[in-house]
């Protein structure tokens, strides 16, 4: 019992459950590989995915919206926020959050791997970038609010680190200052960049982008800078067509967007 960390007593809705957290040693392989990925957390698109080879990757935060706006109808409905049935439907909202988390930090892993990335590059959401043009997607309106807090990402990014660590990759956190603002392509820095929700254009080199996928590069540019930025020619069509995953909840895995059925 040396290794044991933490123990809690959980009430599953059905029963009480001893859990232990322990700490183990674990075979770490070699890096696949020397290229870098950045990774932009938010609140709408949940982690968006830059590589540096040219191409990205979005995870919408579709199926936790979902389940934020099932559940608080659920609870609404209880006679008391503090009875066993309210805490019960808060416990399985937690869990299946827990279990996005762990699912999507286990296929970045992965992805990782296939794409030879040795080194993950996050962005550090500790202030959750209040000053900036993605706060106001944290009010969804009469479908509901996601409370994803800081506790969320820093729990995603703990994920994150350990699951990527066991492949031989690094995951390192930067600042997240100005990446919404800033051109990936030019570098060049605008107050007023996304023309519509989602959308970033440089009037500068006309570079159009998903904002998240331009974040999420600038993000990378952080540790690995792209010569696109010191006044190279690069495509930027990759910026604005990443390819988008949903989480499947029939099949708890993410798969491609059109492979979806409503």
């Amino acid at each position: 019992m040396e290794n044991v960390q933490q123990a809690k007593i959980v009430w599953t809705g059905d029963d009480w459950e001893l859990h232990f957290v322990c700490k183990v040693e674990i075979d770490v392989d070699e890096a696949p590989g020397e290229k870098t990925v950045g990774v932009d957390l938010g609140i709408n698109n949940f982690a968006a995915l830059a590589y540096e080879d040219g191409h990205s990757e979005l995870y919408p935060l579709n199926c936790l919206k979902q389940d934020d706006y099932y559940f608080s109808k659920r609870i609404a409905l209880c006679d008391d926020s503090n009875s066993d049935q309210a805490t019960g439907l808060n416990q399985k909202k937690s869990a299946r959050r827990t279990h996005y988390f762990h699912t999507l930090s286990k296929r970045i892993a992965q992805r990782c791997v296939d794409e030879e990335v040795g080194t993950i590059v996050v962005g550090d959401l500790s202030g959750i970038r209040e000053d900036e043009e993605n706060a106001e997607s944290k009010d969804w309106g009469i479908h509901g609010n996601l409370d994803l807090h800081s506790w969320a990402f820093d729990r995603f990014t703990d994920l994150l680190e350990y699951k990527a660590e066991m492949e031989g990759i690094t995951v390192e956190q930067v600042s997240e200052r100005d990446t919404s603002k800033s051109c990936s392509c030019r570098g060049r820095k605008r107050d007023a960049t996304r023309v519509e929700r989602g959308l970033y254009v440089c009037d500068e080199c006309e570079t159009v982008a998903n904002a998240d996928v331009n974040g999420a590069e600038n993000i990378r540019q952080k540790v690995s800078p792209s010569p696109a930025t010191d006044g190279g020619d690069r495509s930027n069509g990759w910026l604005a067509q990443p390819s988008t995953f949903l989480f499947d909840k029939e099949t708890g895995a993410f798969v491609p967007q059109e492979q979806v059925t409503s």
